[in-house]
């Protein structure tokens, strides 16, 4: 949460200080307007997902919209400078109300209505051991509870960060290439998740058998949310397939859970 706060907080710096230097009137420049765009269409595609996933549809968010589809407006036409500005200052208001109720969510027990016992405790491990996997798997949920949801291909995506996520923390890079035996396999720039997978386990039962089952189970999933993610790209009516879609939403939500209670170790 705290980085993408951060990272709307510098990049409205950097424009607010583009518009400042500007003298004229009107904000004319078209690299500037551009700037002002790009910002607008990755903050509605890429940051705000991650804070509706947090903080739901707060006062404080939907005021954060109104505020940067408005500066998409005004980059979109002739506009006063002094526009710019007004909307900027009100966009970090609304970021520091944000701040503020990031952290005191961070001191309330994460408990989703949807999520069965398991699963929160999943969560709320996941929360203590890795946030950023915690926020995917939690948005994964999320999204299957949003019954106007028509497209399922995040929600697979953000499962699939989840699982990635842990592993790169419980097993980073440098750690698994360094093992004796490592193997780098063909096409890949780094560790696999399957031979992430295989090293942590292997450090916690060096001899267990199921370690190599295991790991066939991580691949599973890898090969199921890619195979999934593909899938809709290929359909020609996204509508037709969206019963079918939820149901394959909800089998990888089920594959993710067992891997994640396997690497951190959750018994029944």
């Amino acid at each position: 949460m705290n980085e993408v706060l951060r990272q709307l907080e510098n990049e409205l710096g950097l424009l607010d200080k583009i518009v400042r230097r500007t003298t004229a009137k009107h904000l004319n420049a078209q690299d500037n307007k551009n700037l002002v765009k790009n910002f607008a269409h990755k903050y509605f595609t890429e940051l705000r997902p991650v804070l509706l996933g947090l903080v739901g549809e707060d006062n404080s968010l939907v005021r954060l919209d109104a505020e940067i589809q408005e500066l998409l407006r005004c980059a979109q036409r002739r506009a006063l400078v002094t526009d710019y500005r007004s909307l900027m200052r009100g966009a970090r208001e609304s970021l520091a109300d944000l701040e503020l109720k990031a952290i005191s969510s961070r001191n309330r027990p994460n408990t989703l209505a949807f999520v069965d016992p398991k699963c929160q405790r999943i969560l709320d491990i996941l929360e203590k051991v890795c946030p950023s996997a915690a926020q995917s798997y939690e948005q994964g949920f999320r999204d299957l509870a949003d019954k106007s949801r028509r497209s399922w291909r995040g929600t697979a995506v953000e499962f699939r960060e989840a699982v990635r996520e842990l592993l790169d923390t419980l097993a980073p890079d440098d750690e698994v290439t360094s093992q004796k035996g490592f193997k780098q396999e063909p096409d890949t720039n780094g560790p696999t998740m399957k031979q992430k997978a295989v090293f942590i386990l292997r450090k916690r039962r060096p001899r267990d058998p199921q370690v190599k089952a295991f790991a066939n189970a991580v691949d599973v999933v890898e090969e199921t949310i890619g195979k999934f993610v593909r899938s809709v790209y290929t359909r020609s009516s996204t509508a037709v397939h969206i019963s079918d879609s939820i149901d394959e939403a909800r089998k990888i939500r089920d594959y993710v859970t067992l891997v994640l209670a396997e690497l951190l170790e959750i018994r029944e």
